[in-house]
């Protein structure tokens, strides 16, 4: 028996059976399974920066289950990509022409072979990790400050170099990091993060007189390894001095504390990664850095005894001086 082409084997309509067509909630589930998962994307790489950026503000809420849960970091960054699926679904044209333009843009430049995909999630990467890495800024108090009260005593202080101090400089200077290659225009710095490890591991707080100001010379300070505040912020300086470091003093409302130079954004980025990545790792973890800028644009990070890494987060109180060396 030969059949002739295009013969349907289909039972005939009138045999009973019926075509079976999907419920009409599924209808177009597809489409929006697409739509969704596009807009959440979109959210995602729109919000990460963002969380990275303001994670560190976040007052830490741990769970003690499962080895501690960070409520604090998956209800911000719920909200946060939540607020974006919000703003994509609004602006859904914007954004769709906006991702059209960008993956026919990076198609074409892969084929090229000047820019691929890959080079994209890589710098996208990089930039979401110097967003942690870097320090965030803390405006200063005004920019009109006081005089710095008892500053030329301190300025003696500090400039005071004899071959004791220049002595103990150099044994702090070279106590920790030895193994760490850095290049040339960095070692001071290294040196300088060097003494700071060493004089605050061992730094024990001491008042003053009572009803007295007294300001230690710094060879007392390195023998005793104690004093007030001041005393610290004197003893980092000069040491730090003494090998090519550049600290000032910053006076708030009822503390006094050192600040070592850094420089302008490149070296602020480079000193906040070695902190974070290599000095300072296990002290620092997650925390973020901090750093104050001057009117010329420089960076200085904190070094106060009362945190156990540069860049530590500062005392809220407000700053009424600054002495330069």
């Amino acid at each position: 028996m030969e059949h002739s082409k295009g013969t349907s084997f289909a039972a005939p309509k009138d045999m009973g059976e019926k075509e079976v067509k999907p419920p009409k909630w599924f209808a177009g589930y597809g489409d929006r399974l697409a739509r969704t998962v596009v807009m959440y994307l979109a959210a995602l790489v729109l919000a990460l920066p963002l969380f990275v950026i303001i994670d560190p503000y976040i007052p830490e809420v741990v769970l003690p289950w499962w080895g501690g849960v960070r409520v604090d970091q998956v209800l911000t960054f719920a909200a946060v990509i939540g607020a974006f699926m919000v703003l994509v679904r609004r602006f859904q044209l914007v954004v769709y022409g906006a991702l059209l333009i960008a993956l026919v843009g990076l198609s074409v430049t892969s084929i090229i072979g000047n820019y691929t995909f890959g080079d994209l999630f890589t710098n996208y990467s990089q930039w979401l990790r110097s967003l942690q890495m870097t320090a965030s800024q803390v405006p200063m108090a005004s920019q009109r400050l006081d005089p710095f009260h008892d500053a030329e005593k301190l300025r003696a202080l500090v400039n005071e170099l004899d071959p004791a101090v220049r002595k103990a400089a150099i044994l702090m200077a070279t106590a920790n990091f030895k193994e760490v290659k850095v290049a040339g225009d960095e070692v001071v710095l290294v040196r300088a993060l060097s003494i700071f490890k060493e004089i605050n591991s061992t730094w024990t707080y001491v008042s003053d007189p009572k009803g007295r100001e007294y300001f230690a010379p710094t060879a007392e300070s390195i023998e005793l390894m104690a004093g007030d505040c001041d005393d610290h912020a004197v003893l980092m300086a000069a040491l730090i001095s003494a090998v090519g470091g550049e600290v000032r003093l910053v006076r708030t409302t009822g503390h006094v504390y050192p600040e070592l130079l850094v420089g302008n954004d490149e070296r602020l980025e480079r000193a906040a990664y070695l902190i974070r990545k290599v000095l300072f790792v296990k002290e620092v973890g997650d925390a973020p850095l901090y750093h104050h800028t001057d009117s010329d644009g420089r960076h200085w990070i904190n070094l106060d005894y009362t945190r156990n890494y540069p860049g530590g987060e500062l005392m809220n109180e407000r700053i009424i001086g600054i002495l330069e060396p």
